[in-house]
């Protein structure tokens, strides 16, 4: 899943697609959890990436335009395709993509068809490696932060209505439950690590991580004090 010379496969229909042409086909399969080989798999490349050209509040970037970019995972990344299955193993537990694969080149048509110019610049991303407790913020901007993006997977707070899938935890009550109330060491700092680190550094199962482009400390904050009205401990300083 190089740049370029794919192109010409979005005059093809890839084998197995039900006659629909490789965009059709790399278009439903961006929207479909069966893209990973897992049968345990719930995410889909739409849970955690948009595809317009305004970056909405998402884990990963847009994908518009993102097959014109010279690299990917802040610059870690050479080949899209080897962006891909950076996603497709780590966090959908699936088989990486070979270059021949089927619904590998189908996604790549699909990807390529989302443009505006022919180069973009790569993104940076920022992973917070060393955590520290934020103030709490705005539960009013918390609450809108939640709903676009937190909800998504993880449902309504306390009752988990409307999660992607009984495995993925209720907020902030089964984090309560398995890390205390300690403001220090329990379920605050937790819930502060699991979003910025997601599954890097060994932390949060297969959580996507928010780097500081995704989300700022601001936004985090706002969360953090939006998530207090259901019980999650409130900032040393704050107490």
């Amino acid at each position: 899943m190089t740049a370029r010379p794919l192109v010409l496969l979005s005059a093809l229909a890839v084998a197995g697609c039900g006659g629909r042409s490789a965009r059709e086909y790399g278009q439903a399969l961006f929207n479909d959890p069966a893209l990973s080989s897992a049968q345990s798999n719930v995410f889909r490349c739409a849970t955690c990436h948009d595809t317009s050209d305004a970056q909405l509040l998402r884990p990963g970037y847009t994908m518009f335009d993102a097959a014109r970019r010279p690299s990917w995972w802040g610059g870690s990344v050479s080949t899209l395709r080897d962006a891909v299955n950076e996603c497709l193993v780590e966090f959908m537990r699936g088989r990486a993509l070979a270059a021949d694969d089927d619904k590998g080149r189908a996604l790549y048509v699909y990807l390529d068809s989302l443009v505006s110019a022919a180069d973009a610049s790569a993104r940076p991303l920022t992973i917070v490696q060393n955590i520290v407790d934020l103030p709490s913020g705005s539960v009013a901007s918390g609450g809108a932060v939640w709903k676009e993006v937190c909800q998504v997977c993880h449902g309504e707070p306390h009752t988990g209505k409307g999660r992607l899938a009984d495995t993925v935890s209720i907020v902030p009550d089964e984090s309560i439950a398995m890390h205390g109330t300690d403001p220090t060491t329990g379920a605050r700092p937790v819930v502060i690590e699991k979003v910025r680190h997601g599954k890097f550094f060994g932390v949060a199962g297969n959580m996507a991580p928010f780097s500081l482009e995704a989300l700022s400390d601001e936004q985090l904050g706002d969360v953090l004090a939006y998530l207090e009205m259901f019980g999650l401990p409130a900032s040393p300083a704050k107490s």
